[in-house]
């Protein structure tokens, strides 16, 4: 017997990325964190506001967040 599987259609993606849309990101990540014992630390929390703004890319935020914690790591 031959079975039809369903074709994957890959989501649609705009490469524009809009304040809004940067917006629910950081919203989408935080909220992944509730109920958890975690909290944003103030430098976190402003390079989040500078991603959703537009003022850094996501790649920049994330290279930010390591380079801080290769900081403290070496701190301590």
């Amino acid at each position: 017997m031959n079975y039809l599987l369903p074709t994957l259609q890959p989501l649609p993606v705009s490469t524009l990325a809009t304040e809004q849309s940067r917006q629910r990101l950081v919203t989408a990540i935080i909220s992944c964190t509730t109920g958890m014992a975690f909290r944003t630390e103030p430098h976190q929390q402003q390079l989040l506001d500078r991603y959703a703004r537009g003022r850094m890319t996501i790649d920049e935020v994330v290279y930010s967040l390591e380079a801080a914690a290769r900081f403290r790591g070496a701190a301590n």
